[in-house]
């Protein structure tokens, strides 16, 4: 299903690629290359068989592919597809000294975004403000699917974990500065919004799982990335 949706954004980039040719004589297009890091914010309490338990996500390293379609000199429309780990634990409060239980966690999310530069340079640095929609994988390793059904997950002793996908959007930011006529180095900082991922597990406890997880909160992936863009086409 992911794999179909990055293709899906990818198809459309090249539509709007295609449009863009037959609205213009000059023909281009920037393709950009980025990493980094990402923090997801999704802490929170929970209870579990009458015991609290705290949940979060590490931070983790980013890489981001992407094209994008200039629309005069400062309107672009970006398709992005990035890959990053940012491990889920759980941790039992009432134990001490507190150690969670770690499950390796992969972040996939294929994005369409719209990105409209400033008409100035300060100190030859290009500001920019970046906004769009997205599709988002939080897949647990196989790894975490054994920990879970070999250690389980809170209170419980066995528990069956899988991947969520979500609908979110993305909101940021950044600098651009023009190294060469045809490269230009990037500072990106977005954040990633969407609903908190439960790993398939129910918010109350059922007759098919009795590990459960009552997320209602939102996660925010915020992503800090830098990298290089080149400029592609007649320029």
């Amino acid at each position: 299903m992911m794999k179909k949706t990055v293709q899906g954004l990818m198809a459309l980039t090249v539509l709007l690629l295609s449009t863009g040719a037959a609205q213009a004589r000059d023909f281009k297009f920037d393709v950009f290359a980025l990493g980094g890091a990402s923090t997801l914010v999704d802490a929170g309490y929970f209870t579990s068989a009458g015991r609290q338990y705290h949940s979060r996500f590490d931070l983790g390293p980013k890489f981001t592919l992407g094209v994008a379609v200039p629309y005069g000199k400062l309107l672009s429309i970006e398709t992005a597809y990035s890959y990053g780990p940012n491990n889920f634990i759980v941790t039992n409060t009432n134990v001490f000294p507190h150690v969670g239980v770690q499950y390796p966690v992969r972040d996939y999310i294929g994005s369409l975004s719209a990105v409209v530069h400033a008409p100035f340079s300060l100190f030859h640095l290009r500001p920019y403000a970046a906004g769009g929609v997205e599709y988002d994988r939080f897949s647990p390793t196989p790894a975490a699917i054994t920990i879970a059904k070999k250690q389980g997950f809170a209170a419980v002793s066995t528990a069956s974990i899988n991947h969520n996908n979500k609908i979110g959007f993305n909101l940021g930011g950044g600098l651009d500065r023009k190294i060469m006529k045809r490269v230009t180095l990037r500072v990106d900082l977005r954040d990633h919004i969407t609903s908190s991922p439960a790993f398939g597990l129910p918010r109350e406890p059922n007759q098919d799982s009795n590990a459960s997880f009552p997320v209602t909160w939102r996660a925010h992936n915020i992503e800090y990335t830098a990298g290089i863009v080149f400029h592609l086409g007649k320029q």
